[in-house]
């Protein structure tokens, strides 16, 4: 399993415009083949997105057809510094 965490510092408050675009991102990665998705609001200008995924090529291959046009459309113009992105191998982890 991999994860993607992307770290988006917004420029101005989050709108309740943005929040629903996020809902829509989480259920367009899922229905493309992620394996989960999430989006945590830390404070009023910073967003982090979790998402996994069965593999590297699914999470390339969604990044690629999902990923990226939904954020060239609904984040681009908003944040205040580059996203910070990491990708990685997850090594451990545990669910109730």
């Amino acid at each position: 399993m991999h994860v993607v965490i992307n770290h988006l510092h917004l420029r101005d408050p989050l709108t309740e415009e943005t929040a629903d675009a996020a809902r829509g991102a989480v259920q367009a990665v899922v229905e493309a083949g992620g394996l989960a998705a999430s989006v945590a609001k830390v404070d009023e200008r910073h967003l982090v997105l979790i998402l996994e995924f069965d593999s590297a090529d699914d999470a390339d291959r969604i990044a690629r057809e999902v990923g990226g046009p939904w954020m060239r459309e609904h984040i681009v113009p908003l944040p205040d510094r580059d996203t910070d992105r990491s990708v990685g191998e997850v090594i451990a982890s545990a669910r109730a």
